[in-house]
């Protein structure tokens, strides 16, 4: 079971790559729908990692960053458009 939990993370984080190119190159649109995808992503990596190892305790720290990467995508959103 553990193996599945990490092998599920591992293809999160390759399933990024792409993401992360739209979000260094490609246009305003695109990049804020890259970080949205790429925030979203690294909360369920951490939440699938936390249940692979057994420890509840570090769920509460996916829960911590789903709701400060939203308010990061706000700041992040405002800076590219001064940028336009």
């Amino acid at each position: 079971m553990v193996m599945a939990f990490t092998a599920a993370a591992i293809a999160m984080l390759v399933a990024m790559i792409p993401a992360a190119i739209v979000l260094c190159r490609g246009e305003l649109a695109g990049s804020v729908v890259a970080y949205e995808f790429i925030t979203s992503v690294i909360v369920m990596v951490l939440a699938l990692l936390a249940q692979a190892f057994k420890r509840p305790s570090e769920f509460e720290f996916p829960v911590l960053m789903a709701v400060l990467l939203y308010g990061s995508s706000l700041v992040f959103i405002r800076a590219l458009e001064r940028w336009l």
